[in-house]
């Protein structure tokens, strides 16, 4: 029996109640504000459950890698199968429904990720179905407006994509079917991520990783290419949105059997008597803060209005600068930039992966006080991301000529972009999880306003640039908005949470991979060329010097960890 169906003198009769654990239905009543028992919340203070981040960081990299092949070999199949005008069309298309589709999902699962992790720790799991009840209605609602809209509207923002004229093999009635097929798809998506990322509350992370990383990103890549051999540029959109539906529904069953999983473990494991887990002697209870977001339909919502807004912010600085520069002058032009760009994009997936794993163990770590372990994992998953990303981000700024000829000869002129994105996107790791430090404390609203200002900065140097400068002038904007959104942060989380990115890891992490993958590339590149021959010869002596690194440094890196057994209880 679930403690649901405890707290009802019939809960094996109600139907409501027992389908409050699987199906979200419109919440009734969530004002109840009882006291919540913080049982065994802070057992073992000391515990930071990093091995329990590298787990989840080892599982989601793994899927991040088959995502981020799957991405650049989608826009290497786009490229390669349709001329520039469609390639760039599409990914216009494309960028459009993402920034759409972070606007209909209202942020919610940010909040369902913070509020599960919270609920769990505190043991007030009751809530849980509640909770979700209240988020999944409001995003069905919206993203189905959103649907609407982008049908409706289609005719116009194609003419509005393509500067109302029809560019060689592409026309605007071409661009608004791939738009209407696209918002299909749109409720689908904002509901995948909901779900998904209440699995990632519970600490699961392979939902996350099979159904979105994998899954979707493979089926996507399948799409696309069946529209290649098809030679049909009319089947890009539709192929490229099914994913979605399909992620949805398994997110969906695979989120229910999580709830009923962890319902019946809660079952078998309460005691009869619920007794407090500290010896009253030893120490007082826990202060829980609530100053953040009560565990309600209210303060759920308080705190992830904000976050939905700097969630559409981040969505906006990664992809409006497509969009406008698809406007301002044209889908070549936004072809170039999108090849130059997927490099960059694919490492934010490593960022993306180890975030995930990291969020809900820091959430549980500020919940119950512990700074110290809060930022001990905030410091080793710095590192690990250094060791992840700066390989790809430095090689992309040595070699991006040679690693743009993937896409087509004619695409190596978006080498420039590399290189300033590349070091922007070196700045933003080496600050590691500072957002989702700053969002796991609850404040939210900062990371909004965070988000806002280097939204404004990126579209204000974006318009006057672009024009000017064509792609470069979108990477500069882009540029200084990375540099607001990971920065400002730091500030804030070292002056009023305490904690900070920069230990003898961090350190250490910065010059293995600057030594194995920006002095020796460069060198070789210097002395006998940027050829894939020489590439490819410093990359592996890179490689070779870096595994010998990872050995003599894996105890300021904490590499250990990831292959410690699961400790019991964590």
């Amino acid at each position: 029996m679930t403690d649901q169906a405890s707290h009802h003198a019939a809960g094996e009769a109600d139907p409501l109640a027992r389908l409050a654990q699987t199906l979200p239905l419109p919440a009734i009543d969530l004002t109840v504000d009882d006291p919540v028992d913080p049982v065994d919340v802070a057992a073992q203070p000391g515990r930071t459950g990093l091995a329990r981040v590298a787990r989840g960081g080892a599982l989601n990299l793994g899927g991040a890698l088959v995502s981020a092949v799957a991405s650049l070999g989608l826009a290497v199949l786009i490229t390669h199968s349709f001329s520039k005008p469609v390639a760039g069309s599409f990914f216009v298309a494309m960028s459009l429904f993402l920034i759409v589709e972070a606007v209909a999902n209202l942020g919610a699962y940010n909040g369902t990720i913070y509020f599960i992790a919270r609920l769990r720790a505190l043991h007030a799991e009751r809530r849980i179905p509640a909770i979700l009840r209240a988020t999944i209605v409001p995003v069905v609602i919206s993203s189905l407006v959103a649907a609407i809209a982008v049908g409706v509207f289609a005719a116009p923002l194609a003419t509005l994509l393509l500067d109302g004229k029809s560019a060689p093999d592409v026309s605007p009635a071409a661009v608004a079917s791939s738009l209407r097929a696209l918002a299909v798809a749109l409720p689908f998506a904002a509901l995948a991520d909901t779900l998904l990322g209440a699995s990632r509350g519970y600490h699961a992370m392979k939902p996350t990783v099979i159904i979105d990383r994998i899954g979707r990103s493979v089926l996507q890549s399948a799409g696309v290419l069946a529209a290649g051999l098809a030679g049909s540029s009319a089947l890009l959109a539709p192929a490229w949105g099914f994913p979605y539906v399909a992620a949805s529904a398994v997110a969906f069953f695979w989120l229910r059997r999580i709830m009923r999983r962890a319902a019946s473990r809660r079952a078998h494991d309460e005691p009869a008597t619920h007794q407090p887990a500290w010896p009253v002697s030893a120490r007082r209870p826990p202060i829980i803060d609530n100053r953040h977001g009560k565990p309600n339909a209210k303060g759920f919502w308080r705190f992830t209005g904000p976050r939905s807004l700097a969630s559409v912010a981040q969505i906006v600085i990664q992809r409006l600068d497509i969009v406008l520069v698809g406007i301002l002058k044209g889908p070549v032009d936004a072809a170039i930039y999108t090849a130059a760009t997927r490099f960059l994009v694919a490492g934010q997936l490593g960022n993306a992966a180890i975030s995930m794993a990291a969020q809900p163990q820091l959430t549980r770590l500020f919940t119950i006080g512990d700074r110290d372990g809060a930022n001990a994992v905030y410091q080793a998953t710095t590192g690990w991301l250094i060791l992840l990303t700066w390989p790809l981000y430095l090689l992309a700024v040595v070699f991006g000529p040679t690693v743009l000829a993937i896409f087509g000869r004619s695409y190596t002129g978006g080498s420039t972009v590399m290189v300033i994105l590349g070091i922007a996107m070196l700045v933003a790791t080496g600050c590691g999880q500072v957002d989702t430090v700053l969002i796991t404390t609850g404040r939210s609203s900062w990371s909004l306003y965070n988000g806002l200002l280097a939204m404004v900065i990126n579209v204000g140097v974006d318009l006057i640039l672009i024009p000017r400068l064509g792609i470069t002038g979108a990477a500069i904007g882009w540029a200084a908005a990375i540099g607001i959104t990971n920065l400002v942060p730091l500030v804030q989380v070292a002056t009023v949470a305490k904690v900070h990115p920069f230990g003898e890891g961090t350190a250490s992490a910065c010059l293995l991979t600057t030594l194995s993958f920006g002095i020796i590339p460069l060198a070789a590149r210097l002395m006998a060329g940027d050829s894939g021959p020489v590439a490819i010869a410093s990359i592996a002596l890179g490689c070779a010097i870096m595994a010998a690194g990872l050995w003599w440094i894996r105890g300021p890196l904490q590499l250990s960890v990831i292959g410690l057994r699961r400790p019991a209880g964590q």
